[in-house]
């Protein structure tokens, strides 16, 4: 995996079943999307996989108006109770959307977990006076330091470029996570660590999010991420 620019690997109920620790040797975080979850799985299941895994755990919720693929259950924090309390260290992450005022993560301000607040823009750009705004006015956590992630996306590859350069200002001050959706934003996704951005987003399988790319694609694509990369068509020729 990369020394720095760390890659989220998002992940649902039919990802996860059936993953072994050598399918994410490559990751450095594993974002369980709640939302792509069943009520069961969460609370019989999912424990016991994440610590197979081995791996970080960033816990998301997306409501369906906040997401581009179909949810599985509507869940309520009475659902999501056990799993806060089983990994409630600093080593994993919560999702909190800074444009909404609520969310099934109860006092989430008060646990152990390094938050990660994100905004999502399914039809537009967002500028760095508007992003300076939410992130001063974002409730202070119990583990300082929060990380902003901020999605949108883009007209065009110019609105990418200035939406990245205003990232990479931000970044500053702030840790942050910048992502174009579409395809004309593919370059945010696959070279933000050039404009300061932490994390990027990836799959495994279906991309979760529009222009969202699998990690071997990105190997190709930064292979001077990865030490001793070799792409597995050049192998065959060998």
């Amino acid at each position: 995996m990369p020394d720095s620019y760390k890659i989220i690997a998002t992940l649902g109920e039919d990802d996860i079943r059936n993953l072994q620790k050598k399918d994410v040797k490559d990751v450095d975080v594993l974002e369980i999307r709640l939302d792509l979850f069943s009520r069961n799985y969460i609370q019989k299941e999912m424990k016991k996989k994440i610590k197979t895994l081995g791996l970080p755990a960033l816990f998301t919720y997306r409501r369906a108006e906040d997401s581009s693929v179909k949810s599985y259950v509507k869940l309520f924090p009475e659902d999501v109770e056990g799993i806060l309390k089983d990994f409630n260290d600093n080593s994993n992450y919560l999702d909190i959307e800074l444009n909404r005022d609520d969310t099934i993560f109860t006092n989430y301000e008060q646990l152990n977990f390094r938050i990660i607040y994100s905004y999502h823009s399914f039809k537009k750009s967002i500028y760095a006076k508007e992003m300076r705004e939410f992130i001063q006015n974002s409730k202070p956590v119990k583990k300082k330091n929060p990380i902003y992630k901020f999605a949108i996306t883009p007209e065009d590859i110019e609105e990418t470029a200035d939406f990245m350069n205003d990232v990479k200002i931000l970044a500053k001050t702030n840790t942050m996570i910048g992502i174009c959706m579409g395809e004309s934003g593919i370059i945010s996704r696959v070279f933000g660590d050039h404009f300061n951005s932490s994390y990027t987003y990836m799959t495994l399988s279906e991309p979760k999010a529009p222009g969202q790319i699998s990690i071997e694609t990105f190997r190709k694509l930064r292979s001077d991420l990865f030490k001793g990369y070799i792409p597995k068509e050049q192998k065959e020729q060998e």
